[in-house]
């Protein structure tokens, strides 16, 4: 692991992912683990770690690759060696009992894939199938597609020769049992399969797409859920996708496999496909890690159309940029890109801000005046609402008062009562690791910011100031305290104070934490000689008031010290 981190630097690989920009000493990004507009997220150079203040993330570059790919640690060690150029050599007992079922899960899946694709080559009637479609040999390749043969115990008897049982079979997804406890066979059979992937590129589950079967029988069929597979998760795709979406800025997200394969063959290298489900928190979240821009080719038909619409709300809602491609009625992509790539790409060049496509779909209704003020307070407005920006929102009151021929007052006037698409607000960013800064007392706030230098700077001369005003004892336990929140109070400290901590600094927050701990110290004793002298005890009043007035001493030149 060490040769690792010695080879790729946080900020080289970090900033492979995320857009980082220098902030004194470290840098800083938008976090890519929540939604957030103002950066949070810090990396530390010196000290090769990361630290978000907004949702508290943080580790270093293994923590950040398990997070970011969505990896367990053995898929981010061999990612992050592959990158460094180093040889991995595993040991007995090196994983978890969880994470031995996950690798387990994902070698049944890498065989199973290979397993489809020699069947396909067998195949002449699916491939020939894919060739109708458009779908190149190269393609075929680069995305892992394969066959399942139309018979029911075929890749079990396959698998369970290469010594893996029934159970982990049933957990990859692979095999289901009969009615009434039966006999176990293939879910899969007589399909052409698209292997489906995480960011990283392993296969966590499949979709099938039936070559010839019953009218009763399903057009695709998916993985169920397992411990690697859940569809609310997963983008088709998207391992191929990323680094394209990254260097131009964009995501074009399709709907079908097929619609996908197309794209990308005919040059379109930033598509993604959701395969069928509904645009979820997490879709967004995986393609907000690579840009805040989206385009949405909404399917022709009615029902495509509204369950787009609720994934383009939701992606506006979460504060992407979003655009919309529409196609000739009756062309999906595939068949789009079949009958004519350039046609595709145009489509997509022609996209248009979601708002403003809502906008003319209304008015090519021809609609009459209070049709049309119904379908803007019922269709438009609440995207509007969506939007964070204020200026975008007057854009597009002023827009469609244009067009539409309402007053902008009125607008305006909706507008406050409309309620935001689905989802708008963005869920609660997970609660930071440390302690919740409107919770501390003054005196907290200066001793997180001092531990914070002194685990930054592992200054002994601090160290030994710190216990001077402490006392051995009570320091030990307020470095106990502190230990958990180290990451997030140095980057803290440092983004407080400018990156370089001068003595002037220090010094200035030392006399701050005496003077309120001596504050505090004669707050709890006035307290104590009130209770002395209700309880009659005049020796302990005595005694408590000549300490009273000691610390208030104390503090009155500690004060005069600290004005010069």
């Amino acid at each position: 692991m060490e040769k690792i981190k010695d080879r790729l630097g946080i900020v080289e690989l970090v900033g492979s992912y995320i857009k980082l920009e220098k902030a004194g000493k470290n840098l800083k990004a938008r976090c890519p683990f929540h939604n957030e507009k103002t950066p949070s997220f810090f990396v530390s150079p010196d000290r090769g770690s990361f630290y978000c203040f907004g949702c508290g993330a943080k580790g270093d570059i293994f923590s950040f690759v398990e997070q970011f790919e969505g990896l367990d640690f053995k898929g981010t060690l061999k990612l992050l060696a592959e990158r460094a150029g180093i040889k991995l050599e595993y040991e007995r007992g090196d994983l978890s009992a969880g994470k031995a079922v996950r690798e387990k899960l994902f070698q049944i899946l890498e065989e199973a894939t290979s397993y489809f694709e020699a069947n396909l080559k067998l195949n002449a009637e699916a491939i020939s199938y894919l060739e109708k479609r458009g779908v190149k040999e190269k393609t075929r390749g680069t995305f892992r597609l394969g066959f399942a043969p139309d018979e029911w115990h075929s890749l079990l008897f396959h698998l369970k020769s290469k010594k893996f049982s029934e159970s982990d079979l049933e957990k990859a997804g692979l095999i289901k049992k009969g009615e009434a406890g039966g006999n176990y066979y293939d879910r899969f059979r007589g399909r052409i399969i698209f292997p489906i992937t995480d960011s990283a590129g392993r296969v966590v589950g499949f979709s099938g797409r039936i070559l010839k079967g019953k009218p009763e029988d399903a057009k695709y069929l998916n993985s169920p859920e397992t411990e690697l597979f859940a569809k609310s998760k997963i983008l088709y795709g998207l391992d191929k996708a990323k680094t394209a979406i990254r260097q131009r800025d964009f995501a074009v997200l399709v709907e079908g496999q097929m619609d996908l394969l197309m794209s990308n063959q005919a040059g379109v290298a930033n598509t993604v496909a959701s395969s069928g489900t509904a645009l979820t928190d997490e879709h967004i979240n995986l393609l907000k890690r690579f840009s805040n821009r989206l385009l949405l080719v909404f399917d022709p038909d009615e029902a495509g159309f509204k369950a787009a619409l609720r994934g383009a709300g939701l992606a506006l809602a979460r504060g992407l940029e979003v655009k919309v491609a529409a196609l000739p009625e009756g062309l999906d992509p595939a068949d789009l890109v079949l009958k004519n790539p350039i046609d595709w790409k145009e489509a997509l060049k022609n996209a248009v801000f979601l708002i403003d496509f809502l906008l003319a779909r209304i008015l090519n209704k021809g609609y009459d005046k209070r049709q049309l003020a119904k379908a803007v307070e019922k269709d438009i407005l609440p995207y509007v609402a969506s939007l964070k920006s204020r200026i975008e929102q007057s854009h597009y009151i002023s827009e469609i008062a244009d067009k539409a021929g309402i007053k902008e007052e009125a607008l305006w006037e909706e507008l406050r009562k409309v309620k935001p698409v689905i989802g708008a607000n963005p869920p609660t960013p997970v609660a930071g690791y440390g302690v919740a800064k409107e919770k501390l007392t003054k005196r907290e706030l200066l001793e997180r910011r001092l531990f914070g230098v002194l685990f930054a700077e592992k200054d002994k001369k601090l160290e030994n100031e710190l216990q001077n005003i402490f006392g051995v004892a009570e320091f030990k336990i307020a470095l106990e305290f502190w230990q958990p929140f180290r990451e997030e109070i140095v980057f803290e400290a440092e983004a407080n104070l400018g990156g370089e901590i001068s003595e002037k600094e220090i010094a200035e927050l030392l006399a701050n934490l005496k003077n309120e701990k001596s504050r505090e110290k004669f707050l709890q004793k006035t307290k104590e000689l009130a209770e002395a002298e209700k309880a009659g005890d005049t020796i302990q009043a005595r005694k408590l008031m000549a300490e009273c007035q000691k610390l208030s001493k104390e503090i009155s030149n500690d004060q005069k010290t600290q004005e010069k």
